[in-house]
């Protein structure tokens, strides 16, 4: 997939009300009124100069005038990707009181095209999203240390923002030097969604949230890795795909293997509406923005792809708005 452009501009605060942000649609949403978004657009080697892959620039979003609910949702994009794909949903996220981080990480390998010939898949398939999380050295199919790892760029880029904007309340999302993960959601699109759902497997999350994700499914069936040992219980896991993705039947056969079922059936968004049914399967057949159905994979939730009402606001919003804020068990 095409990267979208995104200047390096280092951090910057932009109150959304007046500034226009990254591409149109971003900015119609952001400037609804009443918007006061503050975003913080940092280079990662600003965090850690010993960070030298995957440079595009992270985003640090608050709302000030909303309550927060003292949150933080990481969002990561997908293969080849960048978080200013996905500002829309970062935004949401914000003004219903999260704290939101827009997350790059080392993303460049489709982790299905490389493990699928393998003679082990699922360890493949291990081995390479464990690596990208901790940069442990366990296969030589991807190349992450621990620098460029997922929990060191979020560790570093925490405490970054904890330092440089002591007022808004970033330290409260670490302790001892580390995330922590029992106040932290995480998501995201695609191998980003499926690396949140990898993150729960160890870690005890407050929610996942999945957008077209996962799409791994060798031989039909999923990587061993979903179907066993997540910390995170299944109930706190949301998912959202399209119905013409040709991901499709394995991002549902992912859901089965993570324990979604077990909350109800799919429900379609567009012909329901909040709380479908307490379901934490969500499903849309809804044209994209563009590209028509080849873009159905990227559509639920790419600002260029995803379906726009005529004032420009997301279709999704009342779904993304549900997967983040439904009741989970404790």
């Amino acid at each position: 997939m095409k990267k979208s452009f995104v200047p390096s501009v280092g951090t910057t605060i932009l109150w959304l009300a007046v500034v226009t942000l990254a591409a149109g649609a971003s900015a119609a949403f952001a400037g609804q009124p009443g918007s006061s978004l503050i975003v913080h657009i940092v280079n990662p080697q600003a965090t850690d100069p010993a960070i030298d892959q995957a440079l595009d620039n992270h985003y640090a979003w608050i709302d000030p005038t909303a309550p927060t609910n003292n949150r933080l949702f990481v969002y990561m994009p997908g293969t080849a990707d960048v978080p200013g794909s996905a500002l829309l949903v970062q935004q949401a996220a914000a003004r219903l009181g999260y704290h939101v981080i827009g997350l790059m990480y080392v993303d460049g390998t489709q982790i299905q095209g490389l493990c699928a010939s393998q003679p082990d898949p699922s360890t493949c398939s291990y081995d390479a999203r464990l690596e990208i999380l901790t940069g442990q050295d366990l296969t030589p199919l991807v190349d992450v240390n621990v620098p460029n790892s997922i929990d060191n760029r979020l560790t570093k880029l925490l405490q970054y923002l904890a330092i440089n904007y002591p007022d808004e309340g970033w330290s409260m999302f670490l302790a001892d030097s580390a995330p922590l993960w029992s106040k932290i959601a995480v998501g995201g699109w695609s191998q980003g969604g499926a690396e949140a759902a990898f993150i729960a497997k160890f870690r005890v999350v407050a929610r996942v949230v999945m957008f077209s994700a996962p799409v791994e499914s060798y031989g039909g069936a999923p990587p061993t890795w979903e179907l066993t040992g997540h910390v995170t219980p299944s109930g706190r896991y949301f998912g959202l795909g399209h119905d013409r993705d040709g991901f499709y039947p394995g991002i549902i056969g992912g859901w089965t293997a993570l324990g979604m079922d077990n909350f109800g059936a799919r429900v379609q968004v567009e012909t329901s509406a909040p709380p479908y049914g307490l379901t934490h399967e969500l499903f849309t057949d809804l044209l994209p923005q563009r590209g028509a159905y080849r873009s159905a994979h990227p559509s639920t939730v790419l600002d260029i792809y995803t379906p726009l009402y005529p004032d420009k606001t997301p279709e999704f919003a009342a779904a993304w708005q549900y997967m983040l804020t439904a009741e989970v068990e404790e």
